[in-house]
């Protein structure tokens, strides 16, 4: 049963006088074409490292592994992805390159139409399952790709309010909405990973909030600041920021299953914890990043690179936890584990909100 109402038109006249910060990539975007950015991974990345380098574990070291970032530079993913690209020259003295996308979709055809020769792959969170799942891509996670690592969790993603709402804390706005069917409207993206995380909270809790596009985090933060939305998700980052200029308030946080707030790089007010040490044991979304290539690579192939990854991790999961996640690596049997309980999940919520089209 569908536990959010759309009222897209809402917020038109409001945004007519804001001025809004530039936006950042929808999870969900699949218009653009592709960017022009295609550079060294040593361009963007950390200093060189003075470590002996080590024998290439399943990767080619004589040509050039190109690493698709499926979305513009700047964002998460990119980052990450040229972390790694930096750490797989210094350790195993690989030759890289990153390529941009605007779009994600076309950024994950990019790999999926590539040679499965182990020379392309991405990194890809759970855009390219909700994109298939909802009818937006072709491109099917499960069988166009070869999974090589389950790597970085997304980290926290913080439910922040109006400064002004009646309730302080989670369970607050809870009762709030169940007092309130409909009443409350929620920020997010006509279809992206935010939608489906209202979606998780809303069948899981049996409340009902009303939609309204708010695609870009700029949007969702000024928004809440003017009382135009009741709730949206925001980076711990600006959620900290704006709550110390007195613009919005966090009522917590959600994450994978298990993590808590003592997994942040630094400490955070009571009120960050995650929804889970809050008490509703079900509320929480797995996102995690995993390292993809082509269908039809090589077994032993991917076993040694999934191997090799581990020193991957190790000499990048300071500057991992530094833009937000949670640093990771996992075996190729606990990657497929992990991947398959998170796509079986945004199946679920994807039938839950009537998003559902596929897979």
């Amino acid at each position: 049963m569908k536990k959010f109402r759309s009222i897209s038109a809402l917020l038109a006249a409001a945004a007519l006088t804001l001025s809004l910060a530039a936006c950042s990539n929808s999870a969900g975007g699949n218009s653009a074409a592709p960017a022009n950015s295609t550079e060294p991974a040593n361009s963007s990345a950390p200093a060189n490292s003075t470590e002996p380098a080590a024998d290439g574990i399943g990767f080619v070291k004589d040509e050039v592994l190109t690493l698709v970032v499926p979305g513009k530079a700047g964002g998460g993913s990119d980052k990450a992805i040229r972390y790694y690209a930096q750490a797989l020259t210094d350790v195993y003295g690989l030759k890289t390159t990153v390529t941009n996308y605007d779009s994600n979709t076309i950024g994950h055809e990019t790999v999926k139409n590539a040679k499965p020769d182990g020379l392309t792959l991405t990194l890809a969170t759970g855009a390219l399952n909700i994109q298939y799942i909802t009818g937006n891509s072709t491109a099917d996670p499960m069988n166009d790709f070869t999974l090589i690592a389950c790597m970085q969790d997304n980290g926290y993603s913080a439910l922040a309010v109006p400064v002004d709402a009646p309730y302080d804390d989670f369970q607050g706005f809870v009762d709030y909405a169940k007092a309130n069917p409909g009443k409350l409207n929620a920020g997010m993206p006509a279809s992206g990973s935010n939608t489906f995380l209202f979606g998780q909270l809303t069948s899981t809790l049996g409340i009902e909030l009303n939609q309204v596009e708010c695609a870009s985090e700029s949007d969702r933060l000024t928004n809440l600041a003017g009382g135009f939305i009741d709730i949206g998700v925001v980076g711990v980052g600006n959620g900290l920021a704006y709550e110390k200029d007195g613009k919005l308030k966090v009522i917590g946080t959600v994450a994978s299953d298990g993590v808590t707030i003592d997994g942040y790089p630094e400490a955070l007010p009571d009120n960050y914890k995650t929804l889970q040490e809050q008490g509703f044991e079900d509320c929480y979304f797995n996102v995690y990043h995993y390292l993809l290539g082509p269908a039809g690579m090589d077994e032993t192939m991917v076993k040694e690179m999934n191997a090799s990854m581990k020193a991957i991790y190790e000499k990048t999961q300071d500057d991992i936890a530094k833009i937000g996640n949670i640093p990771g690596w996992h075996d190729l049997e606990e990657s497929k584990t992990i991947r398959q309980a998170e796509y079986d999940q945004l199946v679920e919520v994807g039938k839950a909100i009537g998003l559902y089209k596929q897979g």
